[in-house]
């Protein structure tokens, strides 16, 4: 089968599930308790701390409410993020990230960086800022 057969829907989705793998892999080999869907949404919350909802953390992520629920109930297992009640509307909970969390987090992205860059061997930067500017664009439009 030529690429030109192969629809965007499914290179895209493969490839990420290939990412996700080798990801996984390296955080097992590195003894990092986490899945990279985890750091992802634990990066969200670092990109976005002070005030994040459950329901900012599912708007941001494109994750449904039970979904959130349950990667904070894991998270905070692990004892890597908190909820925190907000002082002034009772019904809303802050997540926040841990101490130990912020000491993991430096890690996983030392981590994340070298697993990225096994991974963009062999493609030129050019290519790459092209490859990243089509996918942004895609995002952009599956937005609207």
């Amino acid at each position: 089968m030529s690429n030109r057969n192969i629809s965007l829907g499914f290179l895209v989705g493969f490839t990420r599930r290939l990412i996700l793998k080798k990801m996984n892999e390296a955080l097992s080999e590195n003894q990092i308790p986490l899945t990279l869907e985890q750091f992802l949404f634990l990066a969200t919350i670092k990109d976005n701390e002070g005030d994040l909802t459950q329901q900012d953390l599912a708007n941001l992520t494109c994750k449904d409410k039970s979904a959130i629920l349950r990667t904070i109930d894991i998270l905070e297992s692990k004892g890597l993020v908190e909820r925190k009640l907000d002082t002034t509307d009772r019904r809303k909970n802050f997540i926040v990230m841990t101490e130990n969390c912020r000491r993991l987090f430096d890690r996983i992205q030392e981590i994340e960086k070298s697993t990225f860059d096994q991974l963009r061997q062999d493609i030129s930067e050019d290519d790459y800022q092209v490859m990243e500017k089509v996918l942004l664009q895609i995002q952009k439009n599956a937005s609207k």
